[in-house]
């Protein structure tokens, strides 16, 4: 067994750990549709080298894959824990190592509600345990996806399995009564049609019943050479090349040290249909980048332990009525647990004007109010910080 698996204590007893653990929500971007607390990750770097991966470095990442080093008690207040962040949980190391195999088992002992990202077809194999944390309401499988188009996922998730099998794997869980969702990222502007992409959404939707997520491309100076690289190799099996080209130039803008993602002029024709197309086949859709595009709340099951996102923030706001200041929103947001540090980020956020971006509210006085101006966002995403949970 790895060393991640369990820790021997007194008499012969077996205490569960967890590959460390960071804090989700550390920005007004992972505030604005991610619901967990925190999140871990089973390996360093991927062997499907997805050529747009914001965590892939120029050239090594898929190279020298590894089991991460570290480990932490597990603890039932880590609240809903991401697996999949950074690198994907079940790539074809994990067949061997169980990394993410023993994380369910210790969640299922502790009662850890768990998200599970992943493009990988292992996760079939630990249906046993996903099945009894579901009974409880303690897991959603999430199967990343970017099209259904596998000219084009050949070429730039070359090792990943392909859509027709991601689907496929979704069906089974499904099937066995696992909970599953779809997460589109990313999107990338250009690379279906709109046609293509309401079709997409529609047939995700189908295939899992519950939701549907989506996040924008985000363009990162150390792969973005190669990567665009990668994009001319499939220019004629895109919707519309140069839309992309449009929305994502070669001399791209990296001034911040951040994930740039295209201008709302160019974010908005791909994310519509795709949302209409997931709405048709009867799921909600939840938008990374724009809250007010997301078409409802996530609730039950693993969400009653989610921290609220920027849009179950907004639509709070809109509900009561009337000007909203932070005492009577901090005793609403209190009930949701949230550690002190992330208290403090979200009131910073509500002062500087930053937290409600993407939404329909407007700030009045020291307070806001529903019924403004669509506020837009600013066209950048962070990539995830690494700050240890307390």
């Amino acid at each position: 067994m790895t060393e991640l698996l369990f820790v021997s204590i007194s008499e012969g007893k077996y205490m569960h750990r967890l590959p460390s653990a960071f804090e989700f929500q550390t920005s007004a971007e992972t505030l604005r549709a991610h619901h967990w607390r925190s999140y871990t990750d089973t390996y360093k770097g991927c062997e499907f080298e997805c050529q747009y991966c914001l965590y892939k470095g120029p050239g090594e990442y898929g190279r020298h894959v590894q089991p991460v080093k570290g480990s932490i008690p597990a603890r039932a207040d880590l609240g809903i824990v991401d697996i999949g962040t950074t690198t994907d949980p079940y790539q074809p190391m994990e067949a061997d190592q169980k990394i993410t195999r023993s994380i369910l088992e210790a969640a299922l002992e502790i009662r850890i509600p768990l998200f599970v990202l992943t493009r990988g077809n292992l996760v079939l194999r630990d249906v046993d345990l996903l099945r009894e944390l579901a009974k409880d309401g303690l897991v959603e499988v999430c199967l990343s996806i970017i099209t259904l188009n596998e000219a084009i996922t050949t070429r730039i998730e070359p090792n990943a399995p392909s859509p027709t099998e991601r689907l496929r794997v979704a069906e089974e869980l499904a099937a066995k009564d696992i909970p599953v969702a779809f997460h589109v990222a990313p999107l990338i502007p250009g690379l279906d049609t709109p046609e293509n992409l309401s079709a997409f959404g529609k047939r995700l939707a189908e295939a899992c019943g519950s939701h549907v997520f989506s996040a924008m491309l985000g363009a990162r100076k150390p792969y973005w050479k190669p990567f665009y690289a990668g994009m001319d190799a499939i220019a004629d099996a895109c919707g519309s090349f140069e839309t992309f080209e449009r929305a994502y130039p070669r001399d791209f803008d990296f001034s911040r040290d951040a994930a740039g993602t295209c201008d709302f002029e160019y974010a908005l024709p791909a994310l519509t249909p795709l949302r209409d197309g997931v709405t048709e086949g009867g799921a909600t859709y939840v938008s990374e980048n724009y809250p007010f595009l997301t078409t409802g709340p996530l609730e039950n099951g693993i969400y009653r332990w989610k921290l609220p996102t920027v849009y179950d923030m907004s639509s709070w706001v809109q509900a009561r009525g009337g000007v909203v200041e932070w005492p009577d929103f901090l005793d609403w947001y209190r009930d949701f647990r949230p550690s002190d540090r992330l208290v403090e980020l979200v009131k910073s956020l509500w002062d500087n004007g930053e937290l409600f971006l993407g939404t329909y509210l407007a700030r009045q006085g020291t307070g806001y109010t529903g019924g403004g101006e669509l506020m837009l966002p600013a066209h950048h995403t962070l990539v995830a910080k690494r700050t240890p949970v307390a």
